[in-house]
């Protein structure tokens, strides 16, 4: 499905017309497609909104929760200006408040860049002392969602639909309710791998790393082909990675961290003996762990076991080049004026 617009197709009511209310709620929907295609977002919510009164249609849902995502902006604690009071959008939209600025003010533009005697507006903007409808940020993600949700009630199978859902609350730093709406699918759907998966990558952008190593590990479990959970364990030893790499943690949460990705990897290299990447992965885990323990004799083992999987993923490296035919990696070249280690007459061959 394509992640624009979408065109109402109304249904006839009985008789073969439609109703002046679900005629204009129509209307409206192509005028809010029209709008959304010219990137005018906030005055596509109020289009859309107005045809939600008339018509309730899982269509304009969607396009609803896409043009509020448009108008959310990730990261931003701050409320979102859409118009001037009185105007049909302030009019239109549910919740909004309102608040007074002095700002750049131009017909048909909803940019309302603050300005005083420093801040000039350009020749074709005044600068006015301007009442203004805003929304929460918060509140443009919880709208968003809300009529994602009105359409996925209707399409529950569409994923993409899902995931732009999840992520509008990942942005606005919502996750207790991304994981509350997955935790929900999981129980419709128990020891589903890849709704587990997403509460492992959820949990993960909600700093848990621990909740997501234990949804990992459970896709894992129960993962039905190899493949699947290497894949989870690979996914845990990359975790273990970024976080270790982060230099964020404290050592004894480093050492603890560094144990799971370890123990992870050594199951997905049982799994499948001749893949280098869960062996190299565990190379570098074990130099962090070793550098966790800092001077110490846990430290020193940690640094020579990471040599020794270097070695390891470097042979089995070179076992995959060989059995793909591929060259192998060439081998350095000795310094100058060094003994050649391969000439016979020099080792007694």
């Amino acid at each position: 499905m394509s992640r624009t617009a979408l065109f109402v197709a109304l249904a006839l009511v009985a008789g073969g017309s439609l109703g002046c209310e679900q005629l204009d709620g129509r209307n409206r929907v192509r005028e809010g497609n029209r709008l959304f295609g010219d990137k005018a977002f906030v005055d596509a919510v109020a289009e859309y909104e107005k045809a939600l009164t008339e018509v309730d249609d899982p269509i304009i849902h969607y396009n609803l929760g896409l043009a509020y995502s448009k108008v959310f902006r990730p990261g931003s604690t701050s409320n979102v200006i859409l118009d001037v009071q009185g105007s049909f959008v302030c009019s239109t939209i549910p919740n909004v408040t309102t608040v007074s600025k002095q700002v750049c003010v131009k017909e048909g533009d909803k940019h309302f860049d603050a300005c005083d005697d420093k801040n000039v507006c350009a020749s074709s903007f005044r600068c006015e002392q301007t009442t203004l409808c805003q929304l929460d940020n918060a509140t443009l993600a919880d709208d968003s969602a809300t009529h994602f949700q009105g359409w996925l009630t209707a399409n529950p199978t569409d994923t993409e639909t899902r995931g732009l859902m999840t992520q509008v609350w990942l942005d606005s730093s919502q996750y207790p309710k991304a994981i509350d709406y997955w935790t929900g699918l999981l129980a419709a759907k128990p020891n589903d791998p890849e709704i587990m998966g997403s509460l492992a990558g959820i949990s993960l952008k909600a700093g848990d790393w621990r909740k997501s190593i234990e949804w990992y590990n459970k896709v894992a479990d129960a993962s039905p082909d190899v493949s699947a959970k290497v894949a989870a364990y690979q996914f845990i030893g990359n975790v273990a990675w970024s976080k270790l790499n982060s230099r964020s943690l404290t050592s004894a949460d480093s050492v603890e961290l560094a144990d799971r990705g370890i123990g992870a990897l050594q199951k997905a290299a049982q799994l499948q003996p001749d893949n280098p990447k869960p062996v190299g992965l565990q190379a570098s885990i074990f130099n962090f762990r070793g550098n966790a323990h800092g001077a110490s004799w846990a430290g020193a083992l940690d640094r020579a076991a990471a040599a020794d999987l270097q070695r390891a993923s470097r042979v089995l490296i070179e076992k995959a080049k060989k059995a793909q035919g591929l060259p192998a990696t060439p081998t350095p070249a000795a310094p100058p004026g060094a003994a050649a280690t391969n000439d016979p007459a020099k080792t007694g061959g």
